[in-house]
């Protein structure tokens, strides 16, 4: 017998939601009532009974197995019990069975995260070291001055030209490589 200051034991249970299995039935529950049923089917693999309209009608679907009837009872409910919301919304509101958040973690745990938070930056600034472009050897040598903007050649002495002098001395002429006859022999 329970004392008078508590309430009797059928007003403290909480109501059933969001899917609770009944032997081989699957039955989803909101707000106090059962709104959608998966039962095995022998032909069809499993009958899928929804009852989330305003009107006393049943819909009656075959899918192929219980996941498959489960994500389409969810949301064909949602989409009639909360058409105010975004479907994702619904669905979570109505399979939502009220589970505690996941316990916090331990000091063991954060210190591993840590650990691995920056062991993690570590390799992304070696990642992008070796990544990022390297000055190539023909950048890295200087232009020689006096000369309109020309690379400096291995083993060549940079020229003194002045400004009112030509790029090529006057005893100099360019060299010009010998013409091909085509086609090679």
């Amino acid at each position: 017998m329970h004392s008078t200051a508590s309430p009797p034991d059928f007003m403290t249970d909480t109501r059933a939601s969001g899917w609770v299995q009944n032997g081989e039935r699957w039955n989803l529950w909101w707000n106090g009532r059962c709104v959608a049923s998966i039962v095995p089917h022998a032909v069809f693999g499993v009958r899928l009974f929804l009852d989330a309209r305003k009107t006393s009608q049943t819909k009656v679907v075959a899918a192929v197995n219980a996941g498959q009837a489960k994500r389409y009872a969810e949301r064909w409910c949602a989409a009639r019990l909360c058409p105010q919301l975004r479907l994702r919304d619904a669905v979570a509101r109505l399979v939502d069975t009220g589970t505690p958040s996941p316990p916090a973690p331990t000091r063991e745990q954060r210190q591993q995260a840590r650990r691995l938070a920056e062991a993690g930056s570590r390799e992304m600034g070696r990642i992008k070291e070796a990544l990022a472009p390297r000055r190539s050897e023909m950048l890295a040598k200087h232009e020689v001055p006096g000369r309109g903007g020309a690379w400096s050649r291995p083993g060549q002495a940079p020229s003194t030209r002045r400004p009112e002098e030509s790029a090529f001395p006057a005893k100099a002429t360019p060299k010009v490589l010998p013409a091909r006859s085509w086609p090679l022999r």
